[in-house]
């Protein structure tokens, strides 16, 4: 198929953005920079053409979707450096997320694609990196990636192309943060204590099962079961407030 072929010949075109040096440079193996993010406007209209147009239409906006958020791949990817994964299967990984989010993404939800594409990359690399080792490693949005062939830090909003404060807002804006909020409160204390260590949520680290487990002195295939039911549970009240 053309898309199939159009995928492989992107994800072969920039696998290769990290450079020996381990440094983030942003350009593919030909020298060529990677295209920056596309703008609201024509993030907007390549949505509607994967939605309504012509199968080639559809085709030729996931491929510049894809190629224009690969800056995203990049930078999530980055976090995981010190994981003993090779950068480039790393931005593999990530871009495979990339594809899934652009896939499933609905315009009718209340978040950004930046937003959901990068939850989806994350989840991505963090479930190739669970079969092997679990690694918390978190990067703040200020503190610098590397630098450039001048010295100059590279940060978070050279990688999306936008300020620091405009990604904020965005995360700030978005409806699924209030209502996950609303719904842990339907939760007992008991299962909000455990979806708070086991995802971190609130500021803390994440946890594994089995570190919950210990600490609550309870089984680890307890948790699992508990965890899953709690997850069910969370994804009812949101539907309810949709």
């Amino acid at each position: 198929m053309k898309w199939t072929l159009a995928l492989q010949t992107i994800i072969e075109k920039f696998r290769s953005v990290i450079t020996a040096h381990n440094r983030v440079d942003y350009v593919c193996g030909d020298g060529e920079a990677l295209p920056l993010p596309l703008s609201p406007e024509e993030e907007s209209a390549r949505l509607r053409e994967m939605a309504m147009g012509e199968e080639w239409e559809r085709e030729q906006a996931k491929a510049e979707l894809i190629q224009r958020n690969l800056r995203l791949v990049v930078y999530i990817a980055r976090k995981f450096d010190n994981t003993g994964v090779e950068n480039d299967d790393l931005i593999s990984i990530g871009t495979i997320g990339l594809i899934k989010a652009i896939n499933s993404f609905r315009t009718d939800k209340n978040i950004k694609l930046a937003t959901y594409a990068s939850r989806c990359i994350e989840n991505e690399i963090l479930m190739y990196l669970r079969r092997t080792a679990r690694l918390k490693s978190e990067i703040s949005f200020d503190e610098p990636l590397n630098t450039d062939f001048e010295g100059n830090e590279l940060l978070l909003s050279d990688v999306l192309g936008t300020s620091a404060d405009s990604v904020y807002g965005d995360i700030e804006a978005n409806a699924e943060k209030q209502q996950l909020k609303e719904a842990l409160k339907k939760l007992s204390d008991r299962e909000r204590k455990i979806m708070f260590l086991r995802f971190g949520l609130g500021g803390g680290e994440e946890m594994t099962q089995k570190d919950v487990a210990d600490l609550l002195g309870i089984s680890q295939s307890y948790i699992s079961r508990l965890e899953k039911k709690i997850i069910l549970r969370l994804k009812k009240e949101i539907a309810k407030m949709e």
